[in-house]
């Protein structure tokens, strides 16, 4: 979600190249992780194994961990040395990575399994009232704030990423067995296991995951639907969450023509700056990280309600498109991000809000035709020096493209094109696939060429886009 009153979280793709997901071998990481909330402390002793042969790698870490040692423990046990880089990163520089050099001093050698010992310290934020707050908060911050502590994986890194150069893949979804202590929590959950009270718990899962953390001391709500973490919700609030939840999912059910995957955790998370807001999905799991106005309590006042079942279900149309349907590409949730935020300005149309999706729509458009934005149509798109805003291009220039898409081929195409992306078992960063499946849809070639050359290729896209947007 994009807005001047509300940020959100860096996601982090677009079109290029091909991979099914389903097709690369799972990393399992395993061993004991220990963290103090008050103290704001890591302690780590994590082994990463199960993983595909990768000649050109590395491995991700987060840059405020202090590595102890490194160990290949198959097929040879050993301390091994490692070459260290400060500068690649995901996104915004929360990592370093790691690999290690063969013999010829040219090649990589990456051992079949790898244990990795290491530590850190954080800052502590427990007041954003006075001085005591940061500059700024996001997805990827390792976040120590109430007495609770907050880490994702998708750029957190708190446990070894492996990611795949050649293929732009990492391997942020894995499988885990792991014993977290943290001696000054009342609650543990990592995402896609069941939380655990007490100062020790045992996770595993079989089924890839992106392994947030959010331990501490917190409050726990449930409804039919979902569990809330953090949330302090009265019973009527709590019924309406619910109710409004529920709405969500059964409008993307009914346009996806796809179930939604299982029950879902809510995270009321506090920001460490003073004032800011962001949300960011780690499925099962949805984060909302901010105080009054960007927290989840809000969503019951008259004058943010209507932005926020926006901002649900922008979050929410994220099991279709980020974990349906699985990318490789550094650019991958620009694409995401676009059709996301497309199908919440469907829901609120289709819940009669139509006056929330025309400002945000004219938001878009502001931002859009500023005279700084910078970029080159979704067709031609290859790397990120290809606009000078991702959040510009993400959250306004694709959902924008997408409406006039929609515009032009009708309603019931544009749904059958998203049907089609979501039914193939292919991943749709491949253009050449994004293109096939809206050909398919049309099923006018006349039509289908005017829209390629008029939005997805055509330098002059935004001029366009004013044009069918009036």
């Amino acid at each position: 979600m994009k807005l001047k009153f509300y940020t959100k979280g860096l996601f982090t793709l677009l079109l290029f190249p091909t991979l099914c997901f389903g097709q690369n071998q799972v990393p399992l990481i395993s061993g004991k992780a220990r963290f103090s909330v008050e103290k704001g402390t890591v302690d780590c002793d994590i082994i990463l194994s199960e993983y595909a042969h990768i000649e050109d790698y590395v491995i991700r870490l987060n840059s405020g961990l202090n590595i102890l040692n490194i160990q290949s423990l198959e097929p040879k046990d050993f301390i091994i040395a490692y070459d260290r880089s400060m500068t690649e990163a995901v996104q915004t520089n929360e990592t370093n990575s790691y690999c290690f050099t063969a013999n010829d001093r040219v090649s990589k050698f990456l051992p079949s399994k790898l244990r990795f010992r290491y530590g850190g310290k954080f800052p502590v934020v427990n007041d954003t009232t006075g001085n005591e707050y940061t500059y700024g908060d996001w997805r990827g911050n390792m976040a120590f704030n109430n007495h609770i502590f907050r880490a994702d994986g998708l750029q957190a890194a708190w446990f070894p990423v492996l990611y795949d150069i050649k293929k732009e893949f990492a391997y942020t979804e894995v499988r885990y067995d792991l014993e977290i202590e943290c001696d000054d929590c009342e609650w543990i959950y990592l995402n896609g296991s069941a939380i655990q009270k007490g100062t020790k718990a045992h996770f595993r899962s079989d089924i890839p995951r992106e392994p947030f953390l959010f331990a501490g001391t917190y409050n726990i709500q449930e409804t039919a639907t979902m569990q809330l973490l953090n949330t302090d919700f009265t019973p009527e609030q709590l019924e309406e969450f619910e109710r409004l939840n529920s709405e969500v999912l059964l409008f993307l059910r009914n346009y996806t023509k796809k179930e939604f995957g299982e029950k879902i955790t809510w995270v009321e998370a506090n920001t460490t700056a003073k004032l800011t807001g962001f949300s960011f999905v780690s499925y099962p799991t949805f984060v909302n990280v901010g105080y009054p106005p960007y927290d989840l309590q809000s969503s019951f006042k008259e004058s943010y309600s209507g932005i926020f079942s926006q901002v649900m279900a922008h979050e929410l149309s994220h099991y279709y498109f980020g974990v349906l349907k699985k990318h490789n590409n550094i650019l991958e949730n620009l694409f995401n991000e676009g059709f996301a935020e497309f199908l919440s300005l469907k829901y609120l149309e289709h819940t009669g809000q139509q006056k929330m999706a025309d400002l945000l729509i004219g938001f878009k458009k502001e931002s859009i035709n500023d005279k700084e934005f910078t970029l080159k149509p979704m067709g031609k798109f290859s790397d990120l020096s290809n606009t000078n805003s991702r959040q510009t291009y993400g959250y306004d220039y694709q959902p924008l493209v997408l409406l006039c898409i929609e515009k032009e081929v009708g309603a019931d195409r544009m749904q059958k094109w998203i049907e089609l992306l979501l039914s193939e078992d292919t991943a749709t960063s491949d253009y050449g696939f994004f293109t096939k499946t809206l050909s398919v849809a049309i099923g006018d070639e006349k039509l289908y060429n005017r829209v390629l050359n008029t939005y997805l290729l055509s330098e002059q896209s935004v001029k366009n886009i004013n044009k069918t947007l009036k």
